[in-house]
């Protein structure tokens, strides 16, 4: 069976297509810790804000290390978000909500698939921004299943803290052990493959 080509398309259809903005229903930024997600995030909701969607911005209700009704980066940039327990919660926002930005995303459960599945599914825009890696560089909770379904993956990296490479992981400096620990610089520091494999061996 022969693939069809653009030019076999009729030119008087070419109005009836989607565009690549509108096609892209499911988006993940992802990458270690201080890479820029949040604020790739931000600026993304700014983008379809100018466009007079509707928009709603969600963080995970536990993460509280900046403020309980923002999404904050790194590099102080700020906007109003929901604090939500889990993932369903946002089935009570369809009707009146165009793009559903999520932050934090790997701190949800395994039901997060699910929901934005449902969401696309209703012609929803959903952003999702979220660690792709926990601290011991495994693949960090539903994030692969929705790395797998995306539309589009944007993936960032940090600044290694050792040799100023590209820092895809993001490496623990406390003796903690549970894979869900909140912090920031007191107790995370990126470092690229070579950097990690070193601090390994030590």
């Amino acid at each position: 069976m022969e693939i069809s080509h653009k030019r076999d398309v009729k030119t008087a259809l070419k109005g009836q297509f989607t565009t690549i903005e509108e096609n892209a229903k499911l988006r993940v930024i992802c990458g270690p810790m201080f890479s820029g997600k949040t604020t790739k995030l931000i600026n993304i909701i700014h983008t379809y804000a100018a466009q007079d969607r509707r928009i709603q911005v969600f963080k995970p209700q536990l993460d509280h290390r900046y403020a309980t009704k923002e999404i904050v980066s790194h590099d102080n940039k700020s906007i109003a978000a929901i604090g939500i327990t889990n993932a369903e919660e946002l089935y009570a926002f369809a009707d009146k909500t165009d793009v559903f930005a999520i932050d934090e995303a790997q701190f949800f459960g395994d039901e997060i698939v699910n929901v934005c599945q449902s969401l696309t599914r209703k012609n929803k825009i959903v952003i999702i921004s979220g660690l792709d890696f926990d601290f011991k560089a495994r693949p960090f909770g539903s994030m692969p299943a929705l790395l797998s379904l995306a539309d589009e993956i944007i993936k960032l990296n940090a600044v290694c803290n050792f040799c100023a490479g590209h820092a895809s992981f993001s490496h623990r400096t406390t003796t903690e052990v549970e894979t869900l620990v909140l912090g920031e610089k007191d107790k995370y520091v990126p470092l690229c493959r070579s950097c990690y494999l070193e601090v390994l061996k030590a």
